[in-house]
């Protein structure tokens, strides 16, 4: 059974562009924030990250999933976009007068071919991982960050959960992950704001099947 999770978060952040691209290009630093990460490991021969998380399942038993992703960096201006991504940036951006048209993304993309790894649990499950943080300057020298990230697993059940309706226990799964997606969102967003000075008040979570929440 696949099991999707969504999420997405915006932050303001009282650095420039080049300072807060360098912050957030380190991989290792932003996974380890996140509450569920056991273990980062870099491949340098291959140039692809493995994450490793702890979670539970709707019964609270101890899952192990594993994720391999790739990191790409890449510059950018507004106006020298395709005109469905410039689209895609105006349903993000509230006020577009606040941009100066520079800006960074820095993608992680699921990597399929992916290296032998050994594994402590028996529940263990290799998981795809997918996040786009975009990162745009702005005219009075801040930068805001916005954070897309989609995560699917595909669990194998077991007795009991497999004499329960398959829509039901999807639905308990996805909602469990977006609580923890919701969860890891918001510890990486806390490190960030004792690292870099940022705006309380523009600091925005929003996961699937939540309701936004402002991080006091």
């Amino acid at each position: 059974m696949e099991v999707v999770g969504k999420s997405n978060a915006h932050i303001v952040l009282d650095s420039c562009l080049h300072e807060s691209s360098v912050y957030f290009a380190n991989h290792e630093k932003l996974i380890k924030c996140n509450p569920y990460c056991t273990n980062v490991k870099y491949f340098m021969h291959l140039d692809i990250f493995q994450w490793v998380f702890q979670v539970a399942d709707p019964r609270n038993h101890p899952i192990t999933a594993v994720f391999f992703v790739r990191q790409q960096e890449e510059s950018f201006l507004l106006a020298d976009l395709d005109e469905s991504v410039q689209k895609k940036f105006a349903a993000k951006l509230k006020n577009g007068a606040h941009f100066n048209g520079k800006g960074k993304w820095i993608r992680w993309s699921p990597v399929l071919d992916f290296p032998d790894f050994e594994s402590d649990s028996p529940h263990t499950f290799v998981g795809k991982a997918s996040s786009e943080i975009c990162l745009l300057h702005q005219k009075d020298d801040r930068t805001s960050v916005y954070f897309d990230t989609d995560i699917s697993l595909d669990f194998d059940l077991t007795f009991p959960l497999n004499l329960m309706p398959e829509g039901i226990l999807k639905f308990m799964t996805e909602t469990i992950m977006s609580q923890i997606m919701q969860q890891a969102t918001e510890s990486m967003l806390c490190q960030v704001k004792s690292d870099i000075c940022c705006s309380i008040p523009e600091m925005i979570i929003a996961s699937s099947g939540n309701k936004i929440s402002s991080l006091r």
